[in-house]
């Protein structure tokens, strides 16, 4: 790997792991794959698997462009049609690249490069993997070629296995961050559930944002006497001691 690509393969680690929802991570994701591996379309598909019956179910899917969703929810309702339908059931992580195992007359007969055709996406390739982790199936993510921007690379393809393991590991942190969050009280029901005035909801809310001190000053212009006045005021009412606890009410 040269210097360059693994500079960018480096600052989509860090971008992806300081989001703090999936639909955050999603957006960044695939802005930041753009840079290193091209394409045309893309889409994370996510996927929901019953504990009792281990139904996988796929959910609407995150698209660039954004007006590619349609078709892609469309494609969702014939996936297990597809030749790459076992990818949504796989517990281990997996990439494939479509230009690898099949010929281009092969890649245009397939049900799949048909129905895109039909729809005004003339694909030329696919690169997708699996999103997995602890043998969870978490959804699929795609990146799709037309002709003119060619084939993808096996050294594209290697960027994006290296990539694999942290963009896993950073989907599953924001589900499970998100799934604790659930229950929560939010914002608005904390400020009148603890009678705190805007001010001290406004530095609440920064505080759930880990904001430091300094950054919080900055924003609201006020002095550190006025801030530290205000915490103690948050702490006395919300029933707690330090910043830690206080976080721990928050969504």
């Amino acid at each position: 790997m040269e210097k360059n690509e693994f500079l960018l393969c480096s600052e989509v680690i860090y971008r992806i792991n300081v989001c703090r929802t999936v639909e955050e991570l999603r957006g960044v994701l695939l802005a930041q794959l753009k840079l290193i591996i091209p394409y045309a379309c893309a889409s994370i598909i996510p996927i929901q698997e019953d504990p009792d019956s281990h139904e996988i179910r796929h959910g609407t899917p995150f698209c660039w462009p954004e007006a590619f969703q349609t078709v892609e929810q469309r494609w969702i309702e014939g996936i297990d049609q597809a030749y790459t339908a076992w990818l949504s059931h796989a517990r281990e992580p997996v990439l494939l690249r479509d230009s690898e195992v099949l010929g281009e007359e092969e890649r245009f007969s397939i049900p799949t490069y048909r129905f895109y055709e039909r729809n005004g996406y003339r694909f030329y390739d696919c690169l997708q993997m699996n999103l997995v982790y602890s043998e969870q199936v978490l959804g699929r993510l795609s990146l799709y070629r037309t002709r003119r921007e060619g084939l993808f690379t096996e050294k594209e393809a290697f960027y994006l296995r290296v990539l694999a393991n942290h963009i896993n590991l950073a989907y599953a942190r924001c589900l499970e961050q998100e799934e604790r969050n659930r229950g929560r009280a939010s914002l608005p029901e904390l400020l009148q559930t603890y009678h705190l005035i805007p001010r001290e909801g406004e530095i609440l809310g920064l505080i759930f944002q880990d904001w430091n001190n300094e950054e919080i000053l900055e924003k609201l212009r006020i002095s550190c006497y006025t801030l530290l006045k205000h915490l103690q005021n948050i702490y006395r009412k919300c029933g707690v001691s330090s910043r830690w606890d206080l976080r721990k009410l928050g969504p």
